[in-house]
């Protein structure tokens, strides 16, 4: 029987900037009290895997749902998750879908300066991966079109109707045969990865320094 209502809609919010969290202030009482528990600690983890709603958690976490919705009204009130959405049960019962509330939580200790540094080493380095990601997928699906449109050309005769799903599919299974012949540390997307990391790191170490 057909679902009429979706499981899970896609969070209404995106994760904000990395928190800094100093181990002398009150957030941290909050945020170690909401984190002294190991069920806790692994609900976190997973919604930082996905956003998910307190059915989704009890099935991936293991515990009851109760339990579930103790530790949550406890990590949100400690500002570690937040609701980001709307999600149904499979009899079309509405659940709040929870996500964290930063992209990243970091317990610090040190002076001001300190913590302005970090914070902005943190922030650079979130937002330049996130960007290189996405144009390493870019690159990607690039490379992807030009298999797909080179056998194409070499194959005449091909059906021009041909499915999308089953050109991409072969379009992955000659990207991962070329891969195979030269090399893995050969693959144009992970080199450019690779190397985009390694210009970011050396970007925002030299700013650090001169912050410093």
């Amino acid at each position: 029987m057909a679902r009429l209502l979706p499981l899970r809609a896609d969070p209404e919010i995106s994760p904000g900037d990395p928190r800094l969290v100093d181990v002398d202030s009150e957030a941290a009482d909050e945020v170690f009290e909401a984190l002294a528990s190991r069920t806790a600690r692994r609900i976190l983890a997973v919604l930082y895997d996905d956003a998910r709603t307190p059915t989704e958690i009890r099935e991936e976490v293991g515990t009851s749902l109760q339990n579930v919705h103790y530790h949550l009204d406890k990590l949100q009130n400690a500002g570690l998750i937040t609701p980001a959405g709307t999600g149904y049960s499979e009899k079309g019962k509405e659940m709040t879908v929870f996500a964290p509330t930063n992209e990243s939580v970091v317990l610090f200790a040190g002076d001001e300066r300190q913590q302005s540094l970090l914070r902005g080493v943190l922030t650079r380095l979130v937002g330049a991966i996130v960007l290189l990601a996405g144009a390493t997928l870019g690159l990607q699906y690039a490379l992807a079109n030009w298999f797909v449109q080179s056998g194409g050309a070499e194959t005449a005769g091909a059906d021009a109707a041909t499915d999308g799903a089953m050109a991409a599919e072969e379009a992955a299974r000659t990207t991962a045969t070329a891969a195979a012949q030269t090399g893995p540390f050969l693959d144009p997307a992970l080199a450019f990865f690779l190397g985009g990391s390694f210009i970011i790191l050396l970007a925002i170490s030299w700013w650090a320094y001169q912050q410093a």
